[in-house]
């Protein structure tokens, strides 16, 4: 383990992932079956060395992961070969991750940085009227660019709060950012979430739109009044620049055009293919980010800028690797045990009342998220155990639960995604995020099964 700990491996991991990535990729196009052999052994490789690298939670995140992954495979039948293969099942995600910081960097050359900037802040610097600027932002730009929003948004925030105390700072990103994400895309036809909803449920997406438009609006209203209560008083210390509104609209417009264009790329590419969204989404994001920054002509310090900061950041990818890759393989398991028999059991009991069953919805996709699997997994699951009790009146009611508590966990979520991305660019504990942002998700549960009763009713 010694001999692999070193300085010159660590400043070169980013081609370690370049090629993991490329061959997958290959593997993905080709179905070489022996090139897909050596992709799974390649991906557990990268899961060991990364371990070393890793932090200590992610350490024993990691190794609690494949350890109950391991067992739920071999007592369900399944053998190494399994286990080794599961490993793969996240790649798509870890490739999404690696690729971030090009859509970032066109951002930043094109100045709409500047632009983003220049919404959110608050000529008197007072963090409650920054915070609902940098809700309706985040919300704004996660309609379109989905996690790579929170990406973004918590750049800018992270500069504006440079000088603010850490724990304001960190309180401040995460409850704007991470709350105001999952209001955004609960609706939004391009989330997988809602996508695996809408075919599970066989409800049309424009009959739960509305329902879902309406909860994202309650819920957002409540949250801003609510939290912009709790910055109340607050200042800090950070410039403000004067914005020259003439300039602020042309950043606007060209944002504007950027999101829609990048909006229509994965749309386009996500109804004219078989590819699941997020690997579409990162299949796209290089090509998007270099014809970008060439349309705005800043393609050569887009290049140079854009290489360093993706190799610095696959370079600290580590705790990433760990996490999906052995979650991967607990997910795997997971799903060929025992326990989603057990569930649809448990569902059974309470098929007649239907309050029993969103909420029995709710605490399966929270429970469940909170031990690392993921509510896409979760509600793939439920989609075969909801069969027995879900009927043509009540599948709208269930359909809008699915979707509200599958983003709203996001928020909170230890394991999660944005979670996940959020504690690695802070250098904090994810627990820290579940804490700060449980009450968010309790309430954004809680107000859809409300809805979904409302619909119901009417």
């Amino acid at each position: 383990m010694n001999i692999l700990y070193n300085q010159t491996l660590l400043r070169n991991f980013y081609s370690i992932y370049a090629a993991l990535f490329i061959l997958f990729l290959i593997y993905f196009f080709s179905g070489i079956e022996s090139l897909g052999v050596f992709v799974e052994y390649l991906a557990i490789g990268v899961l060991i060395i990364s371990w070393i690298f890793s932090s200590r939670l992610f350490k024993m995140i990691g190794g609690l992961f494949v350890a109950a992954g391991v067992i739920f495979t071999l007592t369900s039948g399944g053998g190494i070969g399994t286990i080794i293969s599961n490993s793969t099942s996240n790649l798509p995600l870890l490739m999404f991750f690696s690729l971030l910081p090009w859509i970032g960097t066109v951002v930043k050359v094109g100045g709409l940085d500047e632009s983003i900037t220049d919404m959110i802040q608050d000529r008197k610097n007072r963090v409650d009227k920054i915070y609902g600027s940098s809700v309706f932002t985040t919300y704004f730009l996660g309609i379109f660019l989905n996690i790579s929003a929170i990406y973004i948004i918590q750049r800018v925030l992270n500069d504006l709060f440079k000088r603010a105390p850490v724990t304001l700072k960190n309180e401040f990103i995460i409850k704007s950012t991470l709350r105001a994400f999952a209001l955004a895309v609960i609706w939004s036809p391009l989330e997988v979430i809602v996508g695996l909803t809408v075919d599970s449920t066989s409800v049309s997406y424009f009959t739960l739109l509305p329902w879902l438009l309406l909860t994202s609006v309650i819920v957002g209203v409540t949250e801003v009044l609510l939290t912009r209560h709790e910055f109340k008083g607050f200042t800090i210390d950070a410039p403000f620049d004067e914005i020259n509104g003439s300039a602020l609209r042309k950043s606007i417009i060209k944002m504007l055009i950027l999101l829609v264009s990048f909006l229509s790329v994965v749309m386009f590419f996500n109804m004219n293919s078989d590819l699941d969204f997020v690997l579409t989404v990162a299949l796209i994001i290089v090509p998007f980010s270099f014809v970008a920054a060439f349309v705005m002509k800043r393609f050569p310090i887009f290049l140079k800028t854009g290489w360093s900061t993706w190799q610095t950041h696959n370079n600290h990818m580590q705790n990433f690797s760990v996490l999906f890759l052995s979650l991967g393989i607990f997910s795997g398991g997971f799903n060929s045990s025992f326990v989603p028999e057990l569930m649809q059991q448990v569902f059974g009991y309470v098929d007649s009342f239907l309050i029993l069953i969103l909420l029995l919805i709710m605490l399966v996709i929270y429970g469940l998220a909170m031990i690392g699997v993921h509510p896409v997994a979760t509600l793939a699951i439920l989609s075969e155990v909801l069969v027995p009790v879900m009927t043509a009146e009540n599948a709208l009611s269930i359909g809008i639960v699915m979707v509200v508590c599958g983003m709203g966990i996001s928020a909170a979520a230890p394991y999660g995604v944005n979670a996940t991305m959020t504690a690695q660019s802070m250098n904090i504990n994810p627990y820290r995020i579940t804490k700060m942002n449980m009450g968010f998700s309790l309430r954004m549960g809680l107000t859809g099964i409300l809805i979904a009763i409302i619909a119901l009713v009417i």
